[in-house]
């Protein structure tokens, strides 16, 4: 189903007054990163401030698949495995950035 301009400007306004990306998508039935597009196209997103955030390089050790890659975010570690669906990894992206 297509959706026009004015119906996105509506998300993007749920967003604006408050409410969480995830939660107007899951409400309207939309996903996370299609809504954030349209707040991208409709101009409304709000300016980032860059951070760096601090990096530590390590081996891997025998106990970590070294065809995949580990984060550490804060007290947190994920590790994605070289196998790991694509789609899976990006839905556990969305789902992070809407609890920072």
């Amino acid at each position: 189903m297509r959706r026009g301009r004015a119906y996105w400007q509506q998300l993007s306004d749920e967003v604006d007054r408050g409410a969480r990306i995830a939660d107007v998508a899951r409400r309207h039935g939309v996903q996370p990163r299609t809504l954030t597009w349209w707040r991208w196209k409709l101009g409304t997103l709000p300016p980032v401030e860059a951070r760096f955030l601090p990096v530590v390089v390590q081996r891997p050790t025998p106990s970590i698949d070294s065809r995949g890659i580990e984060l550490c975010i804060r007290d947190v570690t994920i590790r994605i495995g070289s196998d790991t669906d694509v789609s899976y990894v990006a839905a556990l992206v969305d789902a992070i950035r809407g609890r920072c």
